[in-house]
């Protein structure tokens, strides 16, 4: 191999609070990374007491885990950007940076990596990503496109049908530019020019603007600007864009309908798993046509890409059975199952219990879908009288009074789905063990 073609010293840099997914996707993003680099160091930063599966996980995989108690806000941060700065004094060789992180506060610390030549390569949710970081990076990359993300078709027949014309793919391109500069929005950053193409592709990852008729990125600005789509705001590098406020009435229609085809596809599945049937892409079609769910009209070929648009938006998690086809899950975002808790908390967990904290909330979302329960299913566990006998019985037997709510939800789930006393106490003592706490069954 010619010296131009050696793979650059690498080092990684993770800031796991910031920036996670499910261990597939970890395991995806590390394999790419070492295909492409020599790795000198990797080093993982979380407070690990609540993270114990992920810590495990990224052990084998060859991380350093450097453990930073919960005790104050951006603690994480302030030591990984110590480890950064440390690095560069003393692994002068290293020529790659890898930041798994979308945090703004790294923002100067980005620049005075590219500043010194070094090459930066940001992986992060690009949503609740700073726009200057994806400015400054030579790479970037979203973490859910590690994701494993094909699926089958329903039908031969829908595999076979097209997009549209070239208007109607314009129109629905457009009203896709709209959705990411409001979602950058809602998240508190900046809809800049280069980081709203990020969060396009990857809300939507077949997006092309040349099968459009545009030669590049910025041609698609110009004529979705022309056609009042959106309005570009700033001089460069720091114009961002903004959606007029005149909007017309049909335009507003269609981002509404495609939003509303997310949420009845989403309470299409939550009622299958409800009622005992796991939901595959066959069996998906026939209930969509029963309720008149039109994804072609939406922009949407196949019903397969309508699904995965709906995972990456956030509704629902495509599930792989080995040798079986895919399962489509429920997937409960952390804001849902925040405002689930501020009604619910006190009704299910008692008076003095109060709402989890967000690592605990993607904990509960994950129980749930991993688990093929909705929120609706959970409630049904926290109330039968029949569960709560024998889960009381684990806590008088343990001398408890209580589980914190994660731990209660992972009892009441386990014991639902029809698990003895045994299983139950052992697969919540995992998650008790850094509380110093040891649950039992009555003898």
């Amino acid at each position: 191999m010619a010296d131009s073609e050696t793979p650059p010293f690498t080092a990684i840099f993770w800031d796991i609070e910031n920036v996670h997914d499910e261990p597939s996707t970890h395991e995806r993003m590390t394999e790419a990374i070492n295909e492409r680099s020599r790795v000198v160091r990797s080093y993982a930063f979380a407070d690990w007491d609540t993270r114990r599966k992920a810590a495990e996980n990224l052990h084998q995989l060859g991380y350093d885990l450097i453990h930073v108690p919960d005790a104050k806000d951006n603690a994480a941060d302030y030591k990984m950007a110590s480890y950064i700065l440390e690095h560069m004094v003393r692994y002068p060789e290293t020529q790659k940076y890898v930041m798994v992180s979308g945090d703004g506060d790294f923002k100067l610390l980005a620049g005075a990596l590219r500043e010194r030549g070094y090459d930066l390569w940001v992986i992060s949710n690009p949503i609740i990503t700073a726009s200057e970081l994806t400015d400054i990076a030579t790479e970037y990359s979203d973490i859910f496109s590690f994701r494993a993300s094909t699926l089958p078709c329903s039908t031969p027949e829908d595999c076979e049908k097209m997009m549209g014309s070239v208007d109607e793919m314009r129109e629905i391109a457009a009203i896709r530019l709209q959705e990411a500069v409001s979602a950058i929005q809602e998240s508190g950053n900046k809809p800049g020019v280069g980081h709203v193409k990020h969060v396009m592709q990857a809300l939507n990852p077949t997006f092309n603007e040349r099968i459009m008729g545009f030669r590049n990125w910025n041609e698609f600005l110009d004529w979705a600007e022309y056609e009042e789509y959106v309005k570009r705001e700033g001089e460069l590098p720091a114009t961002t864009l903004i959606i007029p406020e005149n909007m017309t009435s049909e335009r507003m229609k269609m981002t509404e309908e495609v939003k509303g085809a997310f949420k009845t596809l989403c309470r299409v599945v939550e009622r299958r798993i409800d009622e005992g049937v796991q939901p595959t892409l066959k069996k998906l079609k026939t209930q969509l046509d029963k309720v008149d769910l039109d994804y072609n009209a939406l922009g949407y070929p196949t019903l397969a890409d309508f699904i995965l648009a709906a995972e990456k938006r956030g509704y629902v998690r495509v599930v792989e059975e080995e040798g079986e086809d895919p399962i489509i899950v429920p997937d409960v975002t952390v804001d849902r199952l925040r405002a689930w808790f501020e009604e619910n908390v006190t009704i299910y967990f008692g008076e003095s219990a109060k709402v989890p904290k967000k690592d605990f909330l993607e904990k509960i979302a994950r129980l749930l879908w991993e688990n093929r329960t909705t929120l609706k299913k959970l409630e049904t566990f926290l109330g039968d009288e029949k569960i709560g006998k024998v889960y009381q019985g684990i806590l008088k037997s343990s001398e408890l009074l209580f589980l914190p709510p994660f731990q209660m939800c992972m009892a009441h789930v386990f014991l639902g789905q029809g698990k003895s006393c045994e299983e139950v106490v052992e697969l919540v003592n995992v998650e008790l063990e850094p509380l110093g706490i040891v649950l039992s069954c009555s003898s």
